[in-house]
């Protein structure tokens, strides 16, 4: 009887396996065609265009397909196809004549290419957007009834190079400046200032760290107020905002 070459099964059944295992893995990058995120512009006018984004995976050229459905009667009033050739972010606009006021679908899904909603390769993603009775969509600011600092957030007590976030949130009733300043609360000695053009009411926020390089240690104050553009007027109260510097206890 001839004596088995063990080492010859042992080397033939792993090539056997890494062939398998391939195969598997072949398959799985064939799987991964996507669609992994759909957007628009979620406002528009009639006369302005649909902006679309999208972000796809594809592992050869594809056909992506969009169709644009109102929410009332479920029509489709435009369909677009797109040749995707590589994964990636992608944007185009849309013309659709005629665009009514309403709310509006999209549907996008990918097939392979020359193929269509029968052969498609991925569940259709979806994006609802409106279109307002304007030509054009403006953003309309929303502003306050007075002009007001509402609230200063910063920490009581900053040890040795402590890093903190500034964080003021304010009202206004038109574009107004912010202006922010640094003083040492026993002799109101200014030591920086800041000035911000706000046009909407909001919160501003402003990281800082390793004041010990810049500041003395000793007790200091943030005071925060609002002028007109031309810094002529002031327009609201100055919110103080009281802390102290230590140096001597950082570990």
């Amino acid at each position: 009887m001839k004596s088995l070459n063990i080492k010859k099964i042992i080397t033939k059944h792993l090539t056997i396996l890494t062939f398998f295992i391939s195969c598997i893995c072949a398959f799985n990058v064939l799987a991964e065609d996507a669609i992994i995120d759909l957007s628009a512009t979620e406002l528009i006018g009639y006369t302005e265009p649909p902006k679309v984004f999208i972000e796809l995976e594809v592992n050869k050229t594809r056909d992506l397909h969009v169709a644009f459905q109102n929410m009332d009667g479920w029509q489709t009033i435009k369909r677009t196809m797109k040749r995707i050739r590589e994964s990636g972010k992608y944007h185009f606009e849309v013309p659709i004549d005629n665009l009514k006021p309403g709310k509006y679908r999209i549907d996008a899904y990918i097939a392979p290419r020359g193929k269509n909603w029968s052969d498609r390769l991925t569940e259709t993603k979806h994006f609802e957007f409106e279109v307002v009775n304007e030509e054009k969509y403006v953003k309309k600011t929303l502003f306050s009834s007075q002009d007001k600092i509402k609230f200063v957030d910063w920490p009581k007590k900053i040890v040795g190079t402590q890093e903190a976030t500034l964080k003021i949130k304010y009202d206004i009733t038109e574009t107004r400046n912010l202006h922010i300043k640094l003083l040492d609360s026993s002799n109101w000695k200014e030591y920086g200032a800041l000035k911000f053009p706000v046009t909407e009411p909001g919160e501003i926020t402003l990281p800082l760290s390793n004041l010990k390089s810049d500041f003395p240690e000793g007790k200091y104050a943030w005071v925060v107020f609002l002028t007109t553009s031309d810094d002529s007027t002031e327009m609201s109260e100055k919110y103080g905002k009281h802390f102290e510097l230590i140096y001597g206890e950082e570990e």
